[in-house]
């Protein structure tokens, strides 16, 4: 009986894990540690404050058609030569805000350059 118990008990746990797949080292380096840090669109200031911290530089950028404030935040990148970039590690970031939330963002190469994504 034990031996029938612990037979389905091991056939239930590799059936779970065979699901599991182990990620690409593409995948690993562009997805590091954790989800915890990331800042998304919608992503209000405050929770990118608790995030990142505070801004190195705030840009401010006018309104939109409503009369939204807009600005942009500016990120220093914490190590320049980091092999991965996690959070602000290895680039600067530039974070696009209209009103209190996240409207894009971009990594900065050099100084005015940058790709929006």
């Amino acid at each position: 009986m034990k031996k029938i118990l612990l037979s389905i008990l091991v056939i239930l746990v590799f059936s779970g894990c065979a699901e599991i797949q182990t990620p690409t080292p593409k995948y690993a380096l562009t997805h590091p540690l954790s989800t915890k840090t990331m800042v998304t669109q919608g992503t209000p200031k405050g929770e990118v404050i608790e995030k990142w911290g505070e801004p190195d530089k705030i840009i401010e950028m006018g309104e939109d058609d409503m009369g939204i404030k807009k600005e942009a935040w500016i990120y220093e990148a914490w190590f320049q030569n980091a092999p991965l970039d996690y959070r602000h590690f290895s680039r600067k970031k530039k974070i696009y805000f209209t009103g209190d939330y996240v409207t894009g963002f971009e990594d900065i190469e050099d100084e005015g350059e940058g790709r929006e994504e």
